[in-house]
């Protein structure tokens, strides 16, 4: 039995056995482009969960161009790339941060990168599945745009997180991401957040122009998640290396992200309750 063939039988064991009996929540974070927040958010999303008694895993699938270790003034020795290149295999290569928080780094200028494709991602999946029973909830801070990897990787989650700013440019990108998310995935339960928002109407605005958009030429709706405001102690936070809800935890930021966390937890386990539910009842 080829490679190929034996990754495909893995893949269709591991569909199977996710909808009879759901492990960790996967929650994939995005963006149309760069320079939303959207690692600055997955990462303080994660230690936020994890201060909240959940035991998370934060992965850096940005592999391009990572930040969280630079977020966190961290020196990697194991990465994702050592992945991929079955140098070691995925538990070899997560670093405990704390109790409840754990991370798989991304890398950056390795001249030895392979090319990732959409069997990279079902292979990443399959060996990802084997260690979900670990954790709560596995957060995977995807690539900017919608490569062939990333859209294969958001049809694979649980959950996505798309993350823009209310400029009408971001606007624009988050609704062509959602598109491609509508038309190549199965996956329901999709939210925007809306990041650096000057004022309340600024963000207001920018989801009604998306939500009407949305319908409009999709036929399709995402839910707001919801909207952290521009604050200067999030600048302070990313350039001094530290985590903002470590840091400055009762700054306006940290407090509208632990209110996002807190909503997040509540869907997450009402999605619980409904397929455990659907499993009694069949």
């Amino acid at each position: 039995m080829n490679d190929q063939v034996a990754r495909l039988i893995e893949l269709r064991k591991l569909e199977e056995r996710t909808r009879l009996h759901p492990l960790s929540k996967i929650i994939s974070v995005a963006s149309g482009k760069g320079g939303t927040g959207k690692s600055f958010f997955a990462l303080n999303l994660t230690y936020q969960l994890s201060r909240l008694g959940k035991n998370v895993l934060l992965v850096d699938l940005d592999c391009n161009f990572p930040n969280i270790h630079l977020f966190l003034n961290h020196a990697t020795e194991n990465t994702i790339a050592d992945f991929f290149t079955q140098r070691k295999v995925l538990r070899e290569i997560i670093y405990r941060y704390s109790e409840n928080m754990s991370i798989i780094f991304g890398d950056s200028g390795s001249t030895d990168y392979p090319k990732l494709t959409r069997d990279s991602i079902d292979y990443f999946f399959i060996q990802l599945n084997k260690i979900a029973p670990q954790y709560d909830y596995i957060i995977l801070d995807s690539s900017a745009g919608a490569d062939e990897f990333t859209i294969r990787q958001l049809s694979k989650s649980d959950y996505n997180i798309v993350i823009a700013t209310p400029e009408p440019t971001s606007v624009m990108d988050a609704y062509v991401l959602l598109k491609f998310i509508f038309e190549n995935t199965e996956v329901t339960k999709n939210y925007v957040v809306f990041n650096k928002s000057e004022s309340k109407d600024d963000s207001d605005s920018a989801f009604q122009n998306l939500s009407t958009a949305l319908r409009h030429f999709l036929k399709s709706e995402v839910s707001l998640l919801g909207v952290i405001g521009y604050d200067r102690i999030v600048y302070k936070s990313i350039m001094e290396q530290v985590i903002l809800m470590k840091s400055y935890p009762n700054s306006k930021s940290a407090l509208e992200i632990n209110e996002l966390a807190i909503r997040l937890l509540k869907i997450t386990q009402v999605a619980n309750n409904n397929q455990s539910l659907r499993l009694t009842r069949f």
